[in-house]
């Protein structure tokens, strides 16, 4: 995901709304992210873009308070997504849109006693409510201890081994393919959006 990210921002584009939803894998195991439908581009780094677009959850406070952001909504979301894939919301991540919106701009975020200190680390500057300090736009989040085991060059190169990969039956939809023996049909064959009951 950091790749990702730094492919985008290095090309100046914004995601929007990185979420588990929009992180997809290969089928060699290696991350993509996804669905560039609210991505911004021609966002440079002096830049500042409005409008409050992607999933709430997930949305950096700058968003919220709509007063102008960067790439840091994405390492913020990043943050979150961290969070999440961990089951555990840094905010309160209930129905409530105002009590949601009310604590990413003024609360510290909820981070599992169990993280280890560099997860603990990483999710705080991650999750940092002044963007100009956040992670990944102040310093280089490649040196954050978290990620000292990563080669990333290899990691780039596709030479890293996924620590998953998803199984060759799941990837061939074997269970979608039509029998040999019977008349595929079309997804809307006989379909009419006039129903016969509607003539008069």
């Amino acid at each position: 995901m950091v790749c990702g990210l730094q492919f985008l921002h290095g090309r100046n584009i914004i995601h929007r709304d990185l979420k588990p939803e929009n992180i997809m894998l290969d089928k060699d195991g290696h991350i993509r992210i996804i669905d560039l439908g609210l991505a911004q581009d021609g966002v440079t780094a002096s830049d500042k873009i409005y409008g409050a677009v992607g999933t709430f959850h997930y949305m950096a406070p700058e968003m919220l308070l709509k007063i102008g952001y960067g790439t840091a909504v994405d390492w913020w979301s990043l943050g979150i997504v961290v969070c999440r894939m961990a089951g555990c919301p840094p905010f309160y991540n209930g129905p409530v849109r105002k009590m949601a919106q009310d604590a990413i701009i003024s609360e510290k975020p909820y981070i599992p006693s169990w993280f280890d200190a560099d997860l603990k680390d990483l999710v705080k500057k991650l999750l940092c409510q002044n963007p100009e300090k956040r992670l990944g736009v102040c310093g280089n989040i490649r040196e954050h201890p978290f990620f000292s085991t990563i080669g990333w060059e290899e990691l780039e190169e596709r030479r890293a081994q996924p620590p998953f990969t998803p199984r060759e039956t799941v990837l061939e939809k074997q269970h979608l393919q039509w029998p040999e023996d019977k008349r595929a049909l079309h997804p809307v064959a006989e379909f009419s959006y006039v129903s016969s009951s509607w003539a008069r």
